[in-house]
């Protein structure tokens, strides 16, 4: 019988995805939760006391908020939430007996990682879809004084929507290499966190630090959505968001696909030098 093909080995991980994450796991009791609450607690509870502030006599100075800068916080903490949960999701296939079922169950280790990948990218891009919805709709009606400059329709609004999936989904590829390259759950997560919020950061402070940021991924990214931030996307806003794209492709590649390549081809090596010693 022949072995199945990568298609049939990619849907399966998805299956397998979604059978293991079924009910009362970590995904669905933890992170996906938390991914809908930081942000909406932040982002609401801010604008509450700025719109409170708004309505205080003397107060008329405080600046109304656009559509660039609404969705701040689901950018910055759901990206990172279901990022993360992907490396831990994917670090732990390489502990114990999971790892020897995973080699029996998928000989091409390249297609589960892309089938984790695939299965945590979409969760994520719908989950952004929502939250950036809910918060674009709800600021301007129930904090008008602030936010009542906040559209969903308008050029800003339409592009978080597909934008900040984008990056999303690109931002689990990530994830699933960091899980690849480092296979402790814990030792992904904090790398990662590490990455987005201290490293990126602080290049700056190095020398050549700005010519080096300008370079930064993550900040790249979250140019490249629309997002008001003080960095100027090196690419230009869409090229930025290709560059993160294919950082995270090229990541995939080097930690899930071309190690494989690599020992296929020292194991075609060794073969051939049998063959030819034995004759």
């Amino acid at each position: 019988m022949s072995n199945p093909g990568p298609a049939t080995l990619i849907r399966r991980g998805v299956a397998a995805e979604w059978t293991r994450t079924t009910g009362r796991s970590f995904l669905w009791t933890v992170s996906v939760p938390l991914t809908f609450l930081l942000p909406l607690v932040v982002t609401f509870g801010i604008a509450a006391v700025a719109e409170r502030l708004a309505t205080l006599p003397g107060q008329s100075n405080v600046a109304a908020v656009s559509t660039t800068n609404s969705v701040y916080w689901v950018i910055t903490l759901s990206v990172s939430v279901m990022m993360v949960t992907t490396a831990y999701a994917h670090a732990t296939q390489w502990r114990g007996q999971t790892s020897d079922l995973n080699a029996f169950l998928f000989p091409r280790t390249w297609t589960v990682a892309l089938a984790r990948w695939i299965y945590y990218g979409i969760i994520t891009a719908i989950s952004i879809v929502v939250l950036l919805v809910v918060v674009m709709v709800t600021l301007p009606h129930q904090f008008p004084q602030i936010y009542g400059n906040v559209d969903i329709t308008d050029s800003a609004g339409i592009r978080f929507l597909w934008t900040v999936p984008s990056y999303a989904f690109a931002a689990c590829g990530v994830g699933v290499a960091v899980g690849s390259l480092i296979r402790s759950p814990s030792a992904a997560v904090a790398v990662l966190l590490f990455w987005v919020y201290v490293a990126e950061n602080s290049l700056n402070l190095l020398p050549h630090g700005f010519t080096l940021q300008a370079y930064a991924p993550f900040l790249n990214a979250v140019a490249a959505t629309g997002q008001q931030v003080a960095f100027l996307p090196r690419f230009g806003r869409n090229g930025s968001l290709l560059y993160f794209i294919a950082v995270a492709v090229a990541l995939f590649v080097i930690t899930g696909v071309l190690p494989i390549l690599i020992r296929r081809l020292s194991g075609r090596r060794r073969t051939t030098l049998t063959k030819s010693g034995a004759t």
